[in-house]
């Protein structure tokens, strides 16, 4: 699986706990079984949550860079081209 398909299978992962965490209630929780449930999908919500964070702070930091370093190519060449045209 590529890292565009984990990051997917990362998102549904974390969307189907988050819908699970929202069909909660509280008066639930006393039935035998509830918690460990729960504790069970929080976790997972928080473990796919944080594998989703880490390639979106990968991808930020790959967007500056290449943003840094097209910017100083930008003002080395462009002002080359600025000058021939005038």
């Amino acid at each position: 699986m590529d890292d565009l398909d984990q990051l997917i299978e990362n998102i549904r992962m974390f969307c189907a706990a988050l819908e699970k965490l929202r069909l909660m209630e509280g008066p639930e929780m006393l039935l035998p079984g509830r918690v460990a449930a729960y504790n069970s999908t929080l976790e997972d919500a928080y473990t796919a949550y944080a594998q989703i964070e880490t390639v979106v702070d990968e991808w930020g930091h790959e967007l500056e860079y290449q943003h840094t370093r097209l910017d100083a190519g930008v003002k080395q060449f462009g002002k080359k081209e600025e000058d021939r045209n005038g």
